[in-house]
């Protein structure tokens, strides 16, 4: 894949300047063609790891700047991972806290924890050969088995974004009671979701591209992965970058004196919160930062989300908010010490806290 792009590309090495650095200033060209002397920025996802490096860069050109789910300067790969495993554990966590809270769900009368020992189950069964594609009517001379890390992929891939959770639950139950067809549709890798590659890989240099420095990754997401999920976005980076054919700089921390939002859920299974606590505690001094307790990859998809209230008052005023805490959004000014992330169970779930029922 990357040789041909390196055969297509035009003028030969473009793909050397595609990175966050370059980008930047692409947007400051943009700034002064516009006549703008400061501008405003909402960075969600990759996007805040661009703002946070324009604000490093250009850092007179800053006014009202917003940072939502955070993707930080300066952690390490390995940290990324742990992190991200974290997160997806979570998500199904929630997802029993959902199941528990809905008298529709096929677990709901087994108690808390059900939907995880469920999905265990699973990935016992998908390890041993015996998640048999066939149903369970003729496990015996079936020959198509769901292989563990398809199933661990698929779970893992329904949690991302704003999730499903009736959806999630519907497919574990299915599978539970021997239709596990959602298994076996593969799913062809589109432009939509190869044209940031080039970017990722020239932002994040991979210290050991050997399988060896693969599998240390690996292992450090494994160890805090409770349910076996073992599956990470940024392990993906990792295997993609590793035979990303250019030198790539350095990825230090930043120090952004600026005053800035910053802005995160608890149980973001796509970008840890940790990940934005990171970068809140440790390079942006003059900065607020606003934990909404539910799910969702990026607080500003819902106009209704009391995180995106503040972050459009804040767009507006450029004055960060006050101290605040409530069912679904604690606000902590600069300075602030973060509680410890929410209790699962104790988070209402729904539209408000994040999640969708498409069911």
């Amino acid at each position: 894949m990357w040789q041909s792009w390196l055969n297509m590309s035009t003028p030969a090495g473009i793909l050397d300047h595609v990175g966050t650095r370059e980008v930047v200033q692409d947007y400051d060209l943009i700034r002064g063609a516009l006549g703008y002397k400061r501008i405003n920025f909402l960075g969600a996802s990759t996007g805040s790891y661009r703002a946070a490096q324009y604000a490093a860069t250009f850092p007179s050109r800053v006014h009202k700047f917003v940072l939502d789910a955070v993707v930080p300067h300066g952690m390490s790969m390995p940290d990324q991972v742990k992190y991200d495993l974290i997160a997806v554990n979570r998500g199904l966590d929630r997802a029993d806290a959902y199941c528990q809270n809905n008298a529709t769900c096929y677990w709901h009368h087994a108690g808390r924890g059900s939907v995880q020992k469920a999905y265990q189950d699973l990935v016992a069964r998908a390890a041993n050969d015996t998640l048999a594609a066939c149903g369970t009517s003729d496990v015996a001379n079936c020959t198509t088995f769901v292989p563990k890390w398809i199933l661990q992929a698929t779970i893992s891939g329904l949690l991302q974004g704003q999730p499903d959770f009736p959806n999630v639950l519907e497919v574990l139950a299915a599978a539970h009671q021997g239709d596990v067809s959602i298994f076996l549709t593969s799913s062809t890798l589109t432009i939509d979701q190869v044209w940031g590659l080039p970017i990722l890989c020239n932002d994040y240099p991979i210290v050991d591209k050997t399988l060896k420095g693969f599998q240390k990754v690996a292992k450090a997401g494994r160890e805090v992965d409770r349910y076996d999920i073992d599956q990470s976005s940024w392990l993906g980076i990792q295997l993609i970058g590793s035979v990303w054919p250019y030198a790539v700089p350095p990825n230090p921390p930043l120090k952004l004196n600026s005053t800035m939002l910053l802005v995160t859920a608890d149980f973001d299974i796509s970008q840890a919160t940790e990940k934005t606590t990171f970068v809140w505690e440790h390079q942006t001094p003059h900065a607020a930062l606003v934990v909404r307790h539910g799910e969702d990859h990026v607080s500003f998809n819902n106009p209704t989300q009391a995180s995106t209230r503040i972050t459009k008052e804040f767009l507006r005023s450029g004055v960060l908010p006050l101290k605040e805490d409530s069912t679904f959004v604690t606000v902590y000014e600069p300075g602030q010490c973060r509680r410890p992330v929410a209790d699962p169970y104790c988070v209402p779930t729904g539209f408000q806290a994040g999640d969708v029922d498409s069911l």
